[in-house]
């Protein structure tokens, strides 16, 4: 490496841009540059470090190994600038910048445009940016700062992360419409279903598997699916069950193409929280994005929308 070079803030926003939309031509939009220029950026990034970032291929652009630590590096470089920015600018009553929230598909499904539209009411020069990920996988973005604020399933304990608990979920065994007579299932009677389930280790799965084990149940696993959209739609067209919580599959019991019935005996409970690193916690940037998330939830809940 190039022990001279300078980092260069906008080329590094280039670099993170490419590698989040895995295509030059996305990336090229999302900026609103040409795409000659973007690719003249990433090449001289490139010749300063003397390594390769991206490989092309049919598919877009994927990092290599070089490429990985930087983007890993870059996050934090700009969570600092953002952090420095506010140390700076504490006293302002002014709240402005960019907040990063990660959230599970399905409870982004129910937050997010809520989240949007009040953020926008209250905090106008707030921009959130939105990702999407299991909660093993935002653990370790926020553990990392590549995130500002999570929402997590059943998040293990940490000393560097601040836990607030939004709701505890009960969850279902989930069918085709028509398939489930009963109005609760037992765990045992549930895992003798042929299950569509993720892969371990699916916090969800882990969860699961957990209770079976120590009541000594097998689960009766055909099909292993980790999209919950896949997952929904193996079970829509009649390939197996599954087990997930209401809210994950309220579209579609209200259309009628799914059933959701209780797991009883045990109950088994999820309960979903809001995360910041511990050392985030004077940012009031991220302190009103997770009062909000709290916020929405509560209002989500009391409307009986989510349950």
């Amino acid at each position: 490496m190039n022990s001279d070079w300078q980092i260069e803030l906008r080329a590094l926003r280039y670099f993170i841009c490419v590698a989040e939309e895995k295509s030059f031509t996305r990336a090229a939009g999302r900026l609103r540059i040409a795409q000659p220029a973007l690719s003249r950026q990433i090449k001289k990034l490139e010749e300063d470090l003397r390594v390769q970032l991206f490989i092309r291929n049919s598919r877009g652009a994927e990092l290599t190994e070089a490429g990985e630590i930087l983007l890993r590096r870059a996050y934090l470089i700009f969570n600092q600038v953002q952090q420095t920015h506010h140390d700076v600018t504490i006293h302002s009553r002014h709240l402005g910048g960019v907040v990063s929230v990660g959230m599970p598909p399905t409870p982004g499904e129910f937050i997010a445009p809520r989240l949007l539209e009040r953020s926008k009411e209250r905090y106008p020069d707030i921009e959130l940016r939105f990702v999407e990920g299991f909660s093993g996988e935002l653990e370790r973005k926020l553990a990392n700062n590549e995130i500002g604020v999570a929402v997590m399933h059943d998040p293990a304990p940490r000393d560097d992360i601040r836990i607030s608990k939004l709701l505890v979920e009960h969850l279902c065994l989930v069918g085709r419409s028509g398939t489930l007579a009963k109005p609760e299932y037992s765990l045992a009677e549930a895992g003798s279903y042929p299950l569509v389930m993720p892969s371990r280790p699916n916090f969800l799965r882990i969860l699961i598997d957990g209770h079976a084990e120590r009541l000594d149940i097998p689960l009766n696993i055909v099909t292993r699916s980790d999209g919950i959209g896949h997952t929904k739609s193996l079970v829509k067209y009649g390939h197996g069950f599954t087990i997930l919580t209401y809210g994950a599959v309220i579209s579609e019991v209200q259309q009628g193409v799914l059933q959701a019935v209780p797991i009883c005996n045990p109950e088994i409970l999820w309960t979903l929280c809001v995360a910041m690193r511990t050392d985030q916690g004077r940012k009031r940037t991220l302190a009103v994005i997770e009062e909000l998330i709290q916020e929405v939830v509560q209002e989500l809940v009391a409307e009986g929308i989510w349950k």
